[in-house]
């Protein structure tokens, strides 16, 4: 096979997901993650239901699809935050990188917020995603710092402060019903965290 049909049907493979995910998404926000099932969302894409297996090993799967690559591009965020900035400082920059996703579309991140909030199978997937974003935030920076400067205890410290003042942000951001712009909160709750 040439290179060329390789791309080609790489390039069908990540339609045929991007595809997937959003519907499940659109279906998941608009009837409930429990209430959708598998074929509701192969069907309108005329995909066959073992088509999504292949792409998903079960339904909570299909929620977190962009997970692993929100990780990378965190990692990437944080090493290249600029050198001279502290450690807390550089982690809060790289999670509010995230803020684009919700200045994006806010009434979606809430919707995606009360999903994941509201469907008790999500809960531990949610907490383990933050797990990983933390895990692998800890590892970047102490590689940014140098063994010499940070220990990976301390990483790991640093890094869970400033993922519990995220997660606090969230937390208010959503129980005030994403009406309030999530910016300052963040802000806010990196201020508290700088405080302790």
């Amino acid at each position: 096979m040439t290179e060329k049909n390789l791309g080609l049907r790489e390039r069908h493979k990540e339609n045929t997901r991007q595809e997937l995910f959003s519907l499940g998404l659109r279906l998941f926000m608009k009837q409930g993650f429990d209430n959708t099932t598998i074929d509701q969302i192969v069907e309108p894409l005329g995909i066959a239901r073992r088509t999504f297996f292949r792409y998903f090993k079960v339904k909570e799967d299909l929620v977190f699809a962009w997970n692993a690559e929100k990780t990378v591009e965190l990692v990437a965020e944080l090493n290249g935050r600029p050198p001279e900035e502290a450690p807390f400082e550089a982690v809060c920059g790289a999670l509010s990188s995230l803020l684009k996703r919700y200045d994006a579309n806010p009434d979606m991140a809430f919707a995606l917020m009360r999903l994941l909030k509201e469907t008790p199978s999500l809960v531990g997937r949610e907490c383990e995603k933050r797990m990983i974003w933390e895990q692998a935030l800890a590892v970047a920076l102490v590689q940014r710092v140098g063994e010499h400067a940070m220990s990976p205890l301390k990483a790991r410290i640093v890094v869970g402060t400033v993922m519990a003042a995220w997660t606090a942000a969230l937390d208010e951001w959503y129980e005030g019903g994403g009406q309030a712009d999530l910016r300052p909160i963040v802000e806010k709750a990196f201020s508290m965290a700088r405080e302790r």
